[in-house]
């Protein structure tokens, strides 16, 4: 019987409670998120830096990373 694996969507760790199965976080990203949150900081989805104008937040991704996300596809 194979056992089936998951991993934090955050951080690639494997999930070993089932709390962390059921978020589909780890323990630590949960309460990295958490603060978040609390703080009302919006975070690239590339590199993690916070980013803070409307056209950054609206897109989801900094400036630096957009640019070098387009020198790739090019």
């Amino acid at each position: 019987m194979e056992v089936e694996k998951l991993f934090c969507g955050g951080c690639g760790k494997q999930l070993l409670t089932i709390n962390e199965i059921d978020l589909g976080n780890c323990d630590n990203c949960k309460a990295s998120k958490i603060e978040i949150i609390k703080e009302g900081a919006f975070l690239c989805w590339a590199c993690g830096k916070k980013i803070a104008t409307m056209n950054e937040i609206a897109q989801g991704v900094c400036h630096n990373c957009k640019a070098h996300i387009i020198r790739k596809l090019r």
